[in-house]
């Protein structure tokens, strides 16, 4: 599969903005403790040793409260100051200051900032289980390293009832500002672990899932037609170069093409795949 990233429309503010209300007068400039707070969760590092990430945009925002995240800290341009988002998160309890449009292009790693950044708490990780019966879909991204391709994979993942994303070494930090992005706030509601690849297969045992690994056509592996596809399964995505590891019970898969066209990103056979296993066995409130 190829990893090449598809495009993506990231907006991050709402259509129709909103005027300022007046909010803008009652809230104090951000200190410099304030933004080196925020810039400092542009890094791996930061976000771990904050517990945190930056959300940046009007709509993420909206997306992590409605997830039950209370931002920490929200930095907002004057004009952005009304937003109803804004007002909600200072209602959550959230500090709320100012920033100018220069200081927000240098926190910000989009070419056009929003103007509003955030920082936001990170939701509880996977505790280690799926239902007991009935279907169950976990999805482990294998060393994927380009973040609009993981946030792809989450938001396709929590629209089509997976139990958990795990993220084995090598992979996009899911919390990073261009997955969340590109999850449009999947990684607030899905929820995410690491893990070891050795781990899989006990893993699987455990919680009697049949692991499946997808990999391009033409490399021994069978076609998935979405009947086929099994009700409680641990589905493997890898690298395009590197594919998914070669492990014990492991089943290679493919999405069935044109075998005269390349092999599909990996974020679009994931997708397919998982769109697959969810027509046939659909499940309501996985990922809450």
């Amino acid at each position: 599969m190829n990893e090449r990233a598809p495009g993506h429309g990231a907006g991050g503010r709402l259509p129709g903005g909103s005027a300022p209300d007046g909010h803008s007068q009652a809230w104090p400039p951000a200190t410099k403790a304030q933004l080196a707070a925020l810039g400092s969760l542009l890094t791996p590092q930061g976000r771990r040793a904050a517990q945190a990430c930056l959300v940046e945009g009007e709509l993420l925002l909206a997306e992590a409260l409605a997830a039950g995240l209370t931002p920490r800290l929200v930095a907002v341009a004057p004009e952005l100051a009304g937003h109803a988002a804004v007002a909600a998160a200072s209602a959550a309890g959230a500090a709320v200051v100012l920033l100018t449009q220069r200081r927000a292009d240098r926190l910000s790693d989009r070419e056009s900032a929003a103007g509003l950044l955030a920082e936001v708490p990170l939701p509880a990780t996977w505790d280690g289980r799926v239902a007991d019966r009935g279907p169950a879909l976990l999805v482990v991204l294998c060393g994927l390293q380009d973040p609009g391709n993981v946030g792809t994979l989450l938001r396709s993942a929590r629209a089509f009832g997976a139990s958990a994303c795990l993220c084995a070494p090598g992979s996009a930090d899911p919390f990073g500002p261009k997955v969340v992005r590109s999850s449009a706030g999947a990684a607030f509601r899905l929820a995410v672990a690491p893990i070891e690849l050795a781990a899989l297969p006990e893993l699987a045992r455990r919680l009697d899932l049949a692991m499946l690994g997808a990999v391009s056509p033409g490399v021994g592996a069978t076609p998935a037609r979405a009947a086929e596809l099994p009700a409680r399964c641990l589905l493997l995505l890898g690298h395009e170069t590197r594919g998914v590891p070669e492990l014990p019970g492991c089943e290679a898969v493919c999405v069935p093409q044109d075998p005269d066209v390349e092999s599909l990103n990996v974020a679009v056979a994931g997708s397919i795949l998982m769109s697959g296993w969810y027509r046939w066995h659909p499940v309501s409130g996985a990922a809450p």
